[in-house]
């Protein structure tokens, strides 16, 4: 089985979560294989490029299994890939509506872990409201983590998008998870284990 992280925004396949997820899985799950997704930072390249992975993958490795573990933006993302592979997916503060939380945010960046440089722009928007109107939301599939104290995304929003699915709420827990997302890890795999 493969655990395979999708970052968020301005993040990369070296973040913090992607590190500590290789690290549990290299200490305690020597039958697991750990995969940190990279792929571009605009909304449509993106998703392109995920797709394109997850498929390449799917035919490298037709009778193995791979559990997304998306944080955030990586988050959405993983709801539409659960919903297209069929797998299982770990949300972490996931991005719900991201067309509205983009809004706010066109303009030019640098990926600070990736020193990649790109625009977001008005033009973004309708696409990111497309995928939004698509998105499949397979409880059988998800498990989702939210922090109490997340001061990026509202987490009620995702409360009301994933209500039928299991979620774990964390009261003290920011965005990040940075008091100790260590904690979660054991849990995300045992979910990723179950047939």
């Amino acid at each position: 089985m493969w655990i395979a992280y999708v970052h968020g925004f301005l993040s990369g396949p070296n973040a913090v979560k992607a590190h500590a997820l290789k690290a549990y899985i290299d200490e305690h799950e020597s039958d697991l294989h750990f995969w940190a997704l990279d792929f571009p930072d605009t909304p449509q390249e993106a998703i392109a490029s995920l797709q394109e992975q997850l498929s390449a993958w799917k035919k490298e490795h037709p009778h193995e299994k791979i559990c997304l573990v998306g944080s955030s933006m990586g988050g959405f993302f993983s709801t539409l890939l659960s919903a297209q592979f069929a797998c299982k997916a770990a949300l972490l503060n996931p991005c719900t509506h991201p067309q509205e939380y983009f809004e706010a945010l066109c303009g030019p960046y640098v990926n600070p872990l990736t020193e990649r440089h790109f625009t977001l722009t008005p033009e973004m928007l309708p696409f990111l409201e497309s995928l939004d109107r698509a998105t499949v939301i397979r409880p059988e599939l998800l498990q989702v983590y939210l922090g109490g104290k997340d001061r990026t995304l509202d987490y009620r929003k995702s409360l009301l998008r994933y209500n039928n699915c299991d979620i774990r709420f964390y009261k003290d827990e920011d965005h990040a998870f940075t008091n100790n997302f260590a904690a979660l890890i054991p849990h995300i795999i045992a979910f990723a284990r179950e047939i």
